[in-house]
């Protein structure tokens, strides 16, 4: 039991996290009562609850109308820091999700201002658009659109992406290595078409990332830009610390 001046709702926030972690509580099992809770570690039923409302804001636990608090669904991770590159595919088959996509729109088109600065190439420069939303078991998670330089992979629009992975085709289709390149989260708000695919409200918070990723010779191979449920997904940045899935959100 944590003990010490600390608040209430602090302790019992980490209360919580090691009853979980001692009794090796999995996604889904149920934590217990309320009372027996408070009973356990000498809390305040209103300090249990913030802890809890806490939690489920860190999507740690769930709360079930008239049934109790559970410890939630592990989502996909998508980690930076570590040195190895993953695609989203990758990420959510590591959490024990299965990730599927949907093609929203594809093609080639000629690279605006906006695109050729960021890819570091010609305005009007040929790239492949490509416009997915992509699922975790089923339900909308992320819509991202990638911009694929058509130079460094030739006939990429041929391949079919509502079955194959992006990540995958460059990487073995065209034998490239994301080498490095930058990337940047930030928060947004969803607008109307936004929250029709992904199944939100418009105005809602959402994470936006985008970013550029180079081969070995400093090529650019693609510009990406993502909106993300943050219910669906999380984000993770580590400096040089082994990884071990979820535990690295604790």
């Amino acid at each position: 039991m944590v003990r010490g001046k600390i608040p209430p709702a602090d302790a019992a926030v980490e209360n919580i996290r090691n009853y979980i972690n001692v009794n090796g509580l999995s996604e889904g099992e149920k934590l217990p009562s309320e009372r027996d809770m408070c009973e356990m570690w000498g809390i305040s039923r209103s300090a249990l609850r913030s802890a809890i409302r806490h939690l489920t804001t860190m999507h740690v636990l769930e709360s079930r109308q008239g049934s109790g608090t559970y410890v939630a669904p592990a989502r996909p991770i998508s980690y930076s820091g570590v040195g190895k590159v993953m695609g989203f595919s990758d990420n959510v088959r590591s959490s024990g999700h299965t990730p599927s996509s949907l093609v929203v729109s594809q093609g080639t088109c000629d690279a605006d201002a906006h695109v050729a600065k960021k890819m570091g190439i010609d305005v009007d420069h040929a790239v492949f658009k490509l416009v997915r939303l992509r699922r975790v078991d089923g339900l909308p998670c992320m819509l991202e659109t990638s911009m694929v330089n058509t130079d460094v992979c030739p006939g990429v629009a041929s391949h079919d992406f509502s079955r194959e992975s992006l990540f995958d085709v460059i990487r073995d289709g065209y034998c490239l290595d994301i080498a490095h390149g930058w990337d940047s989260l930030s928060i947004s708000r969803l607008d109307e078409w936004e929250a029709d695919l992904l199944g939100g409200k418009p105005g809602a918070s959402v994470f936006f990332q985008q970013g550029v990723s180079r081969d070995g010779d400093g090529r650019c191979i693609e510009y990406y830009k993502s909106v993300i449920r943050p219910d669906r997904y999380t984000f993770v940045s580590l400096c040089g610390w082994p990884v071990d899935s979820q535990k690295a959100l604790w």
